[in-house]
């Protein structure tokens, strides 16, 4: 079947900008394309995005942080019988079987825009946003928990008084943390946003 009986129409400025790929990361190309603002703009946001480790580094501190967390609770709640180490077991492994699947399907709904060049990089975008929210979430809500089960477990004490103070430090510790480790993530972020919304001008 002939390339004009295509099942589906690709846009013009789709297949533009994807040819411009091609040309520029052609190892010997003679002439390089001319480039409008918008088409520059375009590939260098697809570059960026693709370079960022974050898909790799966010998921590898996600599971890190979940795995560890259920398997600190479940020894606690070994060692103390408690009703709270218990259900942050489950919520532990209910958060971890959640993020990974919408993870998952938004990593396979990102490839239905491969010819819709703007879409996909909104959905791209939208998609490390969840990570950094999932990464952050998991940091803020089950690292101090974590931190007070290990405390309990070294003292060989769980006293209702100072679990909540301990678990007061915690979350001080844990939150001032994420602002100052990963507060260039965030700032990279809206700068891609920034330059998502940009796009509408170009």
């Amino acid at each position: 079947m002939s390339e004009d009986h295509s099942p589906f129409i690709r846009e013009d400025k789709t297949h533009r900008i994807q040819q411009i790929i091609e040309e520029h990361d052609a190892p010997f190309t003679p002439k390089k394309p001319t480039l409008s603002p918008g088409e520059a703009k375009r590939i260098e946001l697809i570059r960026k995005m693709k370079e960022d480790t974050d898909k790799k580094e966010y998921v590898i501190m996600f599971n890190a942080l979940m795995i560890t967390f259920s398997a600190v609770s479940l020894y606690h709640f070994i060692r103390f019988g408690t009703i709270l180490s218990l259900v942050c077991i489950l919520l532990g492994l209910g958060y971890f079987i959640f993020i990974r699947k919408r993870l998952t399907a938004e990593t396979l709904k990102l490839t239905e825009y491969k010819n819709q060049f703007d879409k996909y990089l909104w959905e791209g975008f939208h998609l490390k946003e969840m990570r950094y929210t999932a990464v952050k979430l998991a940091y803020i809500l089950f690292f101090p928990m974590m931190m007070v089960f290990i405390s309990d477990i070294i003292t060989g004490s769980n006293q209702q008084f100072s679990f909540w103070i301990a678990l007061g430090v915690a979350v001080v510790i844990s939150t001032i943390g994420w602002l100052i480790f990963f507060a260039d993530d965030q700032s990279a972020l809206k700068n891609i946003e920034t330059d998502l919304k940009s796009l509408e001008y170009l």
